[in-house]
């Protein structure tokens, strides 16, 4: 029974302390409004203006451009236009056809995403590989890529047969020309 003449004898003590600040309130020479509240009054005498003043905004910083150390040496996108023009001249048909290529069809940031498209790709009967890539300090990659593939037939037999099933990827010239 004691922890119940606490509890009573705490709200009792609560609620002296609230009722005593309400009194307060009401006899202070402000009429009950808060402390800092405008008075009803207009100000008398001529309204002082304050001049205007100036904000300065700090220049915006510089930007960073770090992507040149961050993409990899050994890489270059192959765009489909430059795949969908001929060699003119022998040399560079024997070249073409000689360079490797790895086709790749995405790039995650979760390496669970990546898997479940490697096995998508591998029950079309496409082996494929899942690449990570650092990217940022804080920002790693999953690619998944399909290949190698020796020269343009093969590529282009590969491409078919993903665009095919609905994929699309990026074209890498891994070496050669």
């Amino acid at each position: 029974m004691s922890g119940w003449l606490w509890l009573l004898a705490g709200l009792l003590l609560g609620a002296l302390i609230v009722g005593l600040a309400w009194l307060k309130g009401q006899s202070d020479d402000s009429g009950g409004k808060w402390v800092g509240a405008q008075p009803d009054r207009p100000p008398q005498g001529k309204p002082v203006t304050a001049p205007p003043r100036r904000v300065e905004v700090p220049p915006a910083p510089k930007p960073r451009f770090d992507f040149y150390n961050m993409l990899p040496e050994m890489e270059v996108v192959v765009p489909d236009e430059e795949l969908d023009l001929r060699p003119s001249a022998p040399e560079a048909a024997k070249q073409a056809d000689s360079a490797t290529y790895l086709v790749q069809v995405g790039s995650f940031k979760r390496d669970a995403d990546a898997d479940r498209l490697k096995a998508q790709l591998a029950l079309l009967g496409i082996e494929a590989k899942v690449v990570s890539a650092r990217i940022g300090p804080q920002d790693l990659r999953y690619r998944v890529r399909t290949g190698p593939y020796r020269g343009r037939a093969a590529l282009d037999k590969a491409r078919q047969q993903l665009a095919g099933n609905g994929f699309k990827g990026i074209v890498i010239r891994v070496d050669g020309g």
